[in-house]
């Protein structure tokens, strides 16, 4: 009976920071032979992931981008797609890890990775690249909307400024979605934090030559609003169906009494009024803000028609 193999502590250690995951040459440097590991392979306490990588755990998406990362070698970092499930500004992994690798770096023919040859910097473990980076990466891959609620997001927590991506847009040569990302960067930057408030200010706002509203402001001093009018006393306050119901729908209602008390009128909208006919809404803002006091015109866009302007 071949007597089993005790495996060094610091090699286990390694394995575990590594979602189970280790390389031939990690595995040699501990003294452990290829005799060894095919024994551990063989008795089904190893796995092998791919030449060279091997698995002390069952499969996960983790284990797989760690295998990637060993495959690539030292300079291996994950990108795209991958990185941004890794930050998480990517709801679910990608079928295929993306692995950036420098020259010299191994490239290995499996469709579970997808290695690409470039030099970039990463960060954390595994190593992936930054999240400004990552960010204009992944852009391209994005609807307008998507693309907003990831700004908002990634800015909001402060993860990172705009000032950061868009120095990683000005450094490249071609980057997709290059004019929507910094458009949207300003108007995150500007205070739009969800797809709603920007269709509304592009749409609405922008669209029918209303005045600029101030955003993301406490006239009261307790809750913060969408949007402002400051000198024509009417807040737009935007609700997204699937938040704004129960407790959210009471905490609305004392918003807007504590408001009106102030000589504050709120008109609200959800996305089938902003999204659906944002030239009807306009008119039933420009109509407020003229009882209120403002003199300019209310201008018509490519959309407006007859039945947007109906009562």
């Amino acid at each position: 009976m071949i007597p089993r193999t005790r495996l060094p502590e610091p090699l286990l250690q390694l394995a575990a920071a590594q979602a189970g995951v280790l390389s031939r040459e990690q595995v040699l440097a501990f003294g452990i032979t290829d005799r060894v590991v095919d024994r551990l392979v063989t008795q089904g306490t190893w796995r092998r992931v791919t030449r060279g990588v091997f698995a002390a755990s069952a499969e996960t998406w983790l284990q797989l981008a760690w295998a990637g990362v060993l495959l690539g070698g030292t300079s291996a970092i994950i990108g795209e797609r991958s990185a941004g499930y890794l930050h998480g500004i990517e709801r679910n992994p990608p079928d295929q890890v993306t692995i950036f690798v420098g020259r010299g770096g191994r490239v290995e023919r499996d469709d579970r990775w997808r290695f690409l040859r470039s030099d970039r910097l990463g960060v954390k473990e595994p190593p992936r690249t930054r999240l400004p980076e990552t960010v204009v990466d992944v852009a391209g891959a994005c609807s307008d909307d998507e693309l907003t609620a990831m700004l908002a997001e990634v800015i909001a927590s402060g993860r990172a400024r705009p000032e950061d991506i868009l120095r990683v847009v000005a450094s490249r040569s071609r980057v997709a979605n290059r004019k929507l990302l910094t458009e949207i960067l300003g108007d995150v930057a500007d205070g739009t934090d969800s797809p709603l408030e920007r269709r509304y200010l592009h749409s609405v706002e922008r669209a029918h030559g209303l005045p600029r509203a101030e955003r993301r402001r406490r006239p009261a001093q307790r809750f913060r609003t969408d949007a402002w009018y400051r000198a024509f006393g009417l807040i737009i306050e935007l609700d997204g169906a699937a938040y704004h119901r129960g407790n959210a729908r009471s905490t609305d209602m004392t918003r807007d009494n504590l408001h009106q008390l102030n000589g504050i009128t709120t008109l609200r909208f959800t996305w089938t009024h902003v999204v659906g006919r944002p030239c009807a809404v306009a008119r039933q803002v420009a109509v407020m803000l003229a009882r209120n006091g403002w003199s300019g015109e209310l201008r018509t866009c490519p959309r407006c028609c007859a039945e947007d302007f109906a009562p």
